[in-house]
């Protein structure tokens, strides 16, 4: 059985940087005891070279098949995974790392990033779901 990683790059609303890693801390132990499940982490990007309060939620399990399994369940629920209004099909907005959005929020314009994700405490930017296919773990 191979191992499912998915990984999930989220900028927190400015007004609530904390209570969204809290969010996403909390949220990951709510997930404790769904089969296949082993576990997860949130990171917070601290180099300054992407948008402030941009978070890394990582989620493992034992497989595909097991990560599938656990969609259906989370769908129609307030998550960081799907739009808070459920009928909202916006794409990720990853472009945002790559245009003059940090500049423009750095210089005092208003953040144009739409925070529909957990209660709108976060913004989706990107997300990648992956199977392992290479491991190393120092002895």
């Amino acid at each position: 059985m191979t191992k499912r990683r998915d990984l999930f790059i989220y900028v927190a609303d400015p007004d609530r940087p904390e209570d969204a890693r809290e969010y996403l801390s909390n949220w990951l132990r709510e997930l404790d005891g769904h089969p296949g499940y082993l576990g997860g982490f949130v990171l917070r990007e601290t180099s300054g070279e992407l948008l402030p309060n941009t978070y890394v939620l990582a989620l493992e399990f034992e497989s595909t098949e097991a990560a599938r399994a656990l969609w259906p369940k989370i769908q129609d629920t307030v998550n960081p995974l799907y739009p808070d209004d459920k009928s909202d099909k916006r794409p990720d907005q990853a472009p945002a790392f790559f245009d003059d959005t940090k500049e423009k929020i750095a210089g005092g314009e208003a953040n144009p990033l739409t925070f529909n994700r957990g209660s709108g405490r976060l913004a989706r930017m990107l997300h990648v779901h992956a199977e392992e296919v290479d491991a190393f773990a120092t002895a």
